[in-house]
């Protein structure tokens, strides 16, 4: 309310004034969008094959022995698992949307320098 005020009495003692335009200037703010496009990018899958081999290869350690030699060759066989799944990457090739932030000056109205009975005054025009 108190803005209406203000601005009301400004425009009135304007109305009886000479007011010149001294200058006008773009408003430029920033705005962020995304852009996305279809890449083909590669899919590894190691982790998934590393604890299927040493899944694999703990089941066929416990096969092998009995007593603590068991556990030392079901440890060994999951080690060994792992490391044979890790070398054993099923990476491919997939179409995926790929997206990424990109940031632009927009021009959003202009500022309008007045000169009003020898005063300036600032306003924003949209």
């Amino acid at each position: 309310m108190r803005l209406f005020l203000v601005s009301m009495i400004f425009l009135s003692n304007a109305a009886l004034s000479e007011v010149e335009i001294v200058s006008e200037r773009a408003r430029l703010v920033m705005v962020t969008h995304q852009e996305c496009e279809m890449k083909e990018v590669y899919v590894d899958n190691s982790l998934g094959n590393s604890l299927l081999g040493g899944i694999i290869g703990g089941l066929l350690g416990k096969q092998i022995g009995n007593g603590s030699g068991k556990d030392i060759a079901t440890v060994l066989g999951a080690i060994a698992g792992t490391n044979v799944g890790r070398t054993r990457s099923s990476g491919r090739m997939q179409r995926r949307e790929v997206c990424h932030d990109v940031q632009e000056e927009v021009k959003k109205g202009k500022y309008v320098t007045l000169r009003v009975e020898g005063s300036l005054h600032t306003i924003l025009v949209d």
